[in-house]
This record gives C-alpha cells, sequence and structure tokens, in this order.
C-alpha cells in the first residue's frame, strides 16, 4: 500500500471516530452469518461490506448497539487497512483487528493508537484492551488503557501458549489475574527477567518494560508522570547500560512513550557504548 494513503487513512479515522454517536444508534436485528474466522469471536453480531468494484470490505461483528455504531464505522472508513473487527468494548472494553497484508509492519503502531484514540472516545473512563493480528490471525501488539495509568503497549509474543484457550483461539487478558512479569514482559526467560528487574527498581519511573534483548537489542518502556522530559534521555541511557551489561557486545535500541502512550523517542546504544537520542 502507498504509505501516503496509509497515513490519510489511519488520520482519518483518529479524526472522525470521536464523532460518532455512542447512544442514538437506532435498532437492528442481529445478522445471521457466523463470525470472522481467524479472529477471537468477541461478538454475535457479524456483518460484512458489500463488494464494491472487486474490492471486499472488511468484516465486522460486534455485542451492543454502540459496539455496532463502532463497528460500522471502522467497516465504512477503515479502506484497505483492516481485514476484520470484533467490537466488544461496550461491555467489556475489548477491540480485537486483523489487518490486511497491505499494512506495513512499521505503520502497526501509528494504526493501533489511532484505533485506541477513536475507543477512548467513544467509550471514556473505561478500561480499553486493542488487541492486533497480522493477515494469519497471529498476534502482534495489544495496547491496554486504564484511566487512571494510561496506555501501555504489549508486543504480543506468538510462543504464549498460556494465551490460548482450548480451542486454540486468543483468550481475553483477565487483567484481574495477578500481574506475573516473568509472563508478560519479555521474550525469552532472560528477557523477562531483566525486565522483571528494571520495573522493581525504577517503580517509581516505569510503568511497564517489554524486553526483546537477547535476540535482537530492543527494549520498550513507559515512564510515569513522575519523569520530566528532560530526564528521560538519561533514563534511557541508563536502562540500556544496564541492558548492555546483561548482554553484552551488541547493538541495543530502546523505544520510549509517556503515560499516555505517546511515543517520545528512541535510543540507541553503540556496542562501543555510546548512545544516539532520536525524537
Amino acid at each position: 500500500m502507498d504509505r501516503s494513503r496509509f497515513l490519510l487513512g489511519y488520520a482519518s479515522l483518529l479524526a472522525l471516530t470521536g464523532c460518532l454517536g455512542s447512544s442514538d444508534a437506532p435498532a437492528t436485528s442481529p445478522r445471521t452469518s457466523t463470525a470472522p474466522a481467524g479472529l477471537p469471536p468477541v461478538a454475535s453480531r457479524p456483518d460484512r461490506l458489500p463488494v464494491t468494484n472487486g474490492v471486499a470490505g472488511p468484516e465486522v461483528s460486534w455485542d451492543t448497539e454502540r459496539d455496532r455504531t463502532f463497528a460500522e464505522f471502522l467497516r465504512d472508513k477503515s479502506g484497505e487497512m483492516i481485514r476484520k473487527a470484533a467490537v466488544g468494548l461496550d461491555k467489556r472494553g475489548i477491540l480485537r483487528i486483523e489487518l490486511d497484508s497491505s499494512v506495513a509492519p512499521e505503520d502497526t503502531l501509528d494504526l493501533t493508537k489511532s484505533l485506541m484514540a477513536g475507543a477512548r472516545r467513544d467509550f471514556p473512563d473505561r478500561p480499553i484492551t486493542v488487541s492486533v493480528y497480522d493477515p494469519k490471525g497471529e498476534p502482534i501488539l495489544n495496547a491496554h488503557y486504564r484511566p487512571d495509568q494510561g496506555v501501555h503497549y504489549e508486543v504480543a509474543h506468538q510462543d504464549r501458549s498460556s494465551s490460548r484457550s482450548d480451542g486454540g483461539q486468543a483468550a481475553p487478558h483477565d487483567r484481574g489475574a495477578p500481574a506475573d512479569p516473568l509472563a508478560r514482559s519479555g521474550v525469552t526467560e532472560a528477557d523477562r527477567k531483566f525486565a522483571a528487574w528494571a520495573e522493581e527498581h525504577g517503580r517509581a519511573y516505569l510503568r511497564y518494560v517489554q524486553a526483546d534483548l537477547e535476540k535482537h537489542g530492543r527494549l520498550w518502556f513507559g515512564v510515569t508522570r513522575d519523569v520530566k522530559p528532560a530526564d528521560v534521555p538519561e533514563l534511557t541511557k541508563s536502562l540500556l547500560e544496564g541492558a548492555q551489561k546483561e548482554f553484552p557486545r551488541r547493538d541495543m535500541v530502546a523505544t520510549v512513550f509517556d503515560p499516555e502512550g505517546e511515543r517520545i523517542g528512541k535510543a540507541h546504544l553503540g556496542a562501543d557504548g555510546r548512545v544516539r537520542w532520536e525524537q
């Protein structure tokens, strides 16, 4: 897909989703087709946009009438970015999206941010989870919003068997269960141990840490509201240097997010110990 057309598409989603009516939608009878295959079935009312000019629109499903309004907006406005959408925001705070194959990997975060922004505008003051899947139905990225904590991005790990139900579909994350850092914060055991250590020792400054250091030298973390913008580069450098001690002789990259889930910047730590920061 042409990148400029993609950027225009998700910008339109971000700008227009907040204009949806959330409570005045007319009642409609349930649809009779089956829920989209390959996407966790959130809703019991699926629909599909008719084929136009040889291109079929995305499949959408929903739980309630408020969800229906949001789902139909995504169906009509997402263009070729989304293949399937399952909306369960009204009661459960869940939005699940399967991307089209034309969406480039580097555009996934921006699209997820726009979807989260639209969901927050239409369903304010409630916890929300946006789960994004690739065209094969494999999880890519999760975004969790809590009114008192902001947005937390989580890289989805396909080898996490505990996140699947007996039927082979991704099970909803139980936010009421005790949080186990070793089960959620890294790709390998060494990654998870580092992330748990960082979260424990940087509790006043770090909202979360996600690590893919052992294999790819990548780190993601969100800062708390107590962290001043001027202190972010030094905090990032400190984390990267700690990571390099655990995973020596390799380049490191850290991506930093503010309490609202907006990306602050990215820092590169070379094997020579030099840090290069980019906004």
